[in-house]
């Protein structure tokens, strides 16, 4: 049986999906920065424990959330892949599939570089924030499908 592959459509609407997903955690956990954290339902232990990393110094830059970062990210993407899917096929010097592929990569970036604080710094997960870091990988792996034509 041979594998159908998706249309360029249906893997800008895969972006699109998955971009809005990221929005919505994002924005949940934007909320949940500014409450401090006083009601997350995702504190399962004290290992996964979205609190005690939403507490930490690592959750803001700048007295700006990491939260707000990801929204912005997300809603980049989702209008990245909007725009894409309506005809525009270029956005200055770059197809937007090229925007579309390194603003995955920056949050794929960012997304691993917090895991790693959260995991080895803060020794305590979020389970939001890699739910949003899976997200990422899989707006990354479908936008480098884009790139690729395949």
């Amino acid at each position: 049986m041979a594998r159908e592959q998706l249309s360029r459509g249906d893997r800008l609407v895969l972006v699109a999906i998955l971009a809005s997903a990221g929005a919505v955690v994002a924005a949940y956990l934007t909320y949940e920065w500014y409450v401090a954290f006083s009601s997350p339902f995702c504190d399962i232990t004290s290992y996964f424990n979205c609190t005690k990393v939403g507490r930490s110094p690592f959750a803001a830059i700048g007295g700006v959330p990491t939260a707000v970062i990801g929204l912005a990210g997300f809603l980049i993407l989702l209008g990245l892949s909007i725009l894409a899917f309506r005809g525009v096929e270029r956005i200055g010097p770059w197809s937007t599939d090229a925007w579309i592929l390194l603003f995955a990569v920056v949050g794929s970036l960012v997304g691993l570089g917090l895991t790693f604080i959260e995991i080895f710094v803060i020794e305590a997960v979020c389970v939001l924030c890699t739910a949003g870091f899976a997200l990422d990988l899989g707006i990354l792996a479908t936008a480098w499908s884009l790139r690729r034509g395949t």
